[in-house]
């Protein structure tokens, strides 16, 4: 038999040159039905079984993944932009502004005192809060940066760090998604719901990171989680502080 994806000749169910399936079905409704069913809605594999073990065991799941167990679980990149999608979609049809705009708005305006809406700093800040999927590509690796500095020690490099708060982020679009559609039902926003989902987003952050560095003291690890955030609030004042001087020296 000669397979159709790399022309090699073999023999059995599978190519053992590429892996692919001998048998290659004509794409119908059948084919992209079973597709769907494959990867998206069952129990033991896929995306719903990802949101499920990133409900009740995210940081074990995630090492699991790290660690090779990675057919079950759908990928990190995909999953935190298909919530990122439905997170900007839910949002839009709502009418609520992204969560991530509204806090990175906030976060501007407290480093530039509210009144310097034209600086370049205010400027990048709000080009974030505006285009949801390229700030959430660019603030995640930050973030790592942050967690893998501050976690320094354990065995994981700095791409591992990124595929945990991949993850995470992706999981804590759902507790963002839950705000807007609370927020749209009740019709109107209520300050102690919006911070209570922000604090349990967090919280979540932290429940992970207990469970992923499973070789550290508990309070080791808390404390190295709040470094992590601390680390990371200083490194986006720098970006933000470094940035008008930046164009000034171009200029």
């Amino acid at each position: 038999m000669i397979c159709k994806n790399c022309q090699h000749q073999f023999e059995g169910k599978f190519c053992n040159n590429c892996g692919q399936n001998a048998n290659v079905e004509r794409i119908d409704s059948k084919y992209l039905f079973t597709e769907i069913w494959n990867n998206i809605f069952q129990v033991d594999r896929g995306f719903f079984f990802t949101v499920k073990e990133l409900f009740l065991r995210p940081g074990h799941s995630i090492r699991e993944f790290l660690e090779g167990k990675r057919t079950p679980y759908f990928k990190p990149v995909t999953f935190v932009f298909v919530f990122s999608t439905l997170y900007v979609l839910i949002s839009y049809f709502v009418g609520q502004k992204p969560y991530l705009g509204e806090m990175i708005a906030g976060f501007s305006k407290g480093i530039t005192g509210g009144t310097t809406e034209e600086l370049v700093s205010m400027k990048l800040f709000k080009w974030l809060s505006n285009n949801h999927a390229y700030s959430t590509l660019i603030l995640l690796p930050v973030f790592s940066f942050a967690s893998y500095l501050t976690f320094i020690k354990s065995k994981y490099n700095y791409y591992e760090h990124l595929v945990l708060n991949f993850y995470i982020t992706g999981q804590q679009m759902i507790f963002y998604m839950l705000l807007n559609i609370i927020m749209f039902v009740i019709g109107k926003e209520v300050p102690s719901i919006f911070i209570s989902i922000f604090f349990v987003a967090i919280m979540y952050t932290f429940w992970t990171y207990f469970q992923f560095f499973e070789d550290k003291h508990p309070l080791v690890k808390i404390l190295l989680t709040l470094l992590t955030y601390f680390l990371y609030t200083v490194i986006m004042v720098l970006i933000a502080s470094l940035a008008p001087l930046e164009l000034e020296m171009r200029n």
